[in-house]
């Protein structure tokens, strides 16, 4: 990767514990130590070399915090995404405010439907989860804007696709193969997660660190096993919202 990795992030909004979730402990959400850990993340992504944007709350988008879903960059262009969630279609609007300046920006509609957190990119190829937020028709626009195969990936369970596999780089995934059709990544080096600690195959590779939620020590020494250091970091709060360590930054350059 190259030495300058240009990241946005959005820190939570006051209204953090109205966000969509299925997580059983969603209510007991609470949003200052929320903030404490989206600062704590942001200051892993610093220690790891990234350079970083902070962008306001939006304070009427309880989900807004999770700024990855809201566009995918592909290939120089900002692809704005097309949401299903109606409680989240308007927070690209105010990214595209952002953005709109620095990079062309392009705007998916309906009858596409995709999140960010459905598209994992690596070297060769641009795998889109087919998930309760994210359908076919995204995979078909994603490939009329480049020239790298497209893959539709079957999310069994989780809510994205990059809940179950992150790309480290190098060919090496982590990857939890029992939530995804797995067999399309059969190329790649598979760091394999346990099933009690599927919730850390969504991580962030940042240079040579990876940030990864804490309290799962065997997925770190397995990742340290491969020349990373890596950067834990507390999750709780993210979790029962059914948000992950990718979801909270948006990366601008590779």
């Amino acid at each position: 990767m190259n030495a300058s990795m240009q990241m946005l992030v959005r820190p939570p909004s006051i209204d953090f514990a109205n966000a969509l979730s299925e997580h059983p402990e969603a209510s007991s959400l609470n949003l200052e130590i929320a903030r404490q850990q989206h600062a704590a993340y942001c200051q892993a992504l610093q220690t790891a070399g990234a350079v970083l944007e902070a962008l306001d709350p939006l304070d009427d988008f309880p989900d807004s915090v999770f700024i990855e879903d809201n566009a995918v960059i592909l290939e120089g262009r900002v692809i704005l995404c097309s949401m299903k969630e109606p409680s989240r279609r308007e927070e690209v609007s105010f990214l595209a405010e952002t953005l709109q300046s620095r990079l062309p920006v392009l705007r998916l509609q309906p009858p596409v439907f995709i999140d960010g957190g459905d598209v994992l990119q690596t070297d060769d190829a641009i795998f889109v989860g087919q998930s309760q937020r994210t359908n076919q028709k995204a995979v078909e626009a994603l490939q009329s804007l480049t020239s790298k195969p497209v893959i539709p990936i079957a999310v069994k369970q989780g809510l994205h696709l990059k809940t179950s596999v992150s790309f480290l780089g190098n060919n090496l995934l982590v990857i939890n193969p029992s939530f995804i059709d797995a067999e399309p990544f059969r190329k790649y080096e598979w760091i394999e997660v346990e099933e009690e600690e599927a919730y850390a195959a969504n991580c962030l590779a940042v240079r040579d660190h990876v940030i990864l939620p804490a309290g799962f020590p065997n997925l770190v020494q397995r990742i340290q096993e491969h020349g990373f250091v890596t950067l834990p970091v507390e999750m709780s709060e993210f979790q029962k919202a059914d948000g992950g360590v990718t979801c909270l930054s948006l990366l601008m350059t590779l």
